[in-house]
């Protein structure tokens, strides 16, 4: 019982990068969440039409598979890392009852709705949030949480319900924790391993593109070519927030803006400082560009969604008047998010080559 008092609680931009930082750094680890995020291949894009957000958009996920950061860096790393998926909340609650009691810090993929400590606008279902469990207290848990500025108190049973979640794309009763972590490492063959994993998820193999037209730089593509449609597929309501979502899944969704490219820009710079590499400083500096403008088109994808009223009963006169200028507004913001495929299909092909030539 009570708090694991060597732990060091921080904040971070995104749930599992800071959580995996946060545990790394209990065993002795010490890297940057943006390290982490960039030695877990974290950059991706899938458009997964068969999903849909409850706007009924299309769902969007801007970067790999919730686990995989965490299960890429401690794969490269060497890290001696327990990760298992229980058959129940009680049952994965009762192990990491017993490894808090241990001292040891315990990672946990949960459904974000109920983390009530949490201000109010972040009770959203999100069912791969992780966070750290770090104590108890009672029928209390204190949670590490890189949303929150401090230790925050969860009741039992709402750990039990966000744990147990059975929604899609979650990691239901995921625990896992830090055994060991490695002296030292091979920061150049690791990352090297790590940027070539993103580049070939990003660029695909052109005999494979047309099949996989969802995936990486595909995937942009076929969001660039689907946003002037919008008004044809949508109305109302729908079409509003749908537009407003697609924003708020680039800059609010744990992403920390630019939709993590200025989180893999940080990697990059903070790699090619390690290596005494100009030229991954370089494609740094452009990759945090090219996150400032994802930032930017964000900004106008939310304008163009508040045009439309948020009254229902509304719509037809709105479109009435509007409709030459709203489409006309869609293919804009459908040619810029083209715009920034191109860059990254160009850009991920120089990086491939970049780390072919690091000293």
């Amino acid at each position: 019982m009570g708090t694991i008092t060597s732990y060091r609680h921080q904040i971070a931009a995104h749930c599992e990068t800071g959580s995996t930082r946060n545990v790394f750094a209990h065993a002795g680890l010490a890297l940057s969440e943006p390290m982490v995020f960039g030695l877990g291949s974290g950059p991706a894009f899938f458009y997964l039409f068969f999903t849909k957000t409850p706007g009924r958009f299309p769902f969007l996920a801007l970067r790999n598979e919730p686990g995989k950061v965490l299960e890429n860096s401690v794969r490269l790393l060497g890290v001696d890392c327990f990760r298992r998926r229980y058959g129940s909340a009680r049952e994965a609650m009762d192990a990491a009852n017993r490894l808090i009691d241990e001292g040891t810090p315990v990672v946990a993929c949960v459904d974000m709705f109920y983390m009530k400590y949490l201000p109010s606008f972040l009770h959203v279902h999100a069912p791969f949030h992780f966070i750290v469990l770090v104590g108890r207290d009672g029928d209390e848990y204190l949670v590490s949480d890189p949303y929150h500025e401090e230790l925050g108190r969860l009741a039992a049973e709402d750990l039990a319900i966000a744990w147990d979640t059975r929604a899609p794309f979650s990691k239901r009763n995921l625990l896992a924790y830090v055994r060991k972590a490695p002296e030292t490492y091979n920061l150049r063959q690791i990352a090297t391993t790590a940027i070539r994993r993103t580049c070939r998820g990003m660029v695909l193999p052109p005999l494979v593109r047309k099949a996989f037209f969802f995936v990486g730089v595909e995937g942009m593509r076929t969001l660039a070519r689907k946003i002037p449609r919008w008004s044809r597929e949508y109305r109302g309501v729908v079409l509003r927030e749908g537009v407003m979502y697609t924003a708020v899944g680039f800059e609010d969704q744990g992403t920390g803006g630019g939709a993590f490219r200025l989180m893999y820009g940080a990697f990059l710079q903070e790699l090619g400082a390690a290596l005494g590499s100009p030229r991954l400083e370089e494609l740094a500096a452009e990759m945090i560009a090219h996150g400032q403008t994802w930032r930017r088109l964000s900004g106008e994808f939310i304008a163009v969604g508040r045009r439309v009223p948020l009254a229902e009963g509304a719509f037809d006169d709105f479109w009435a008047a509007n409709a030459v200028s709203f489409e006309a507004a869609l293919g804009d913001l459908g040619a810029r998010f083209a715009a920034l495929a191109d860059f990254e299909a160009g850009f991920f092909v120089r990086l491939k080559d970049a780390v072919a030539d690091l000293p």
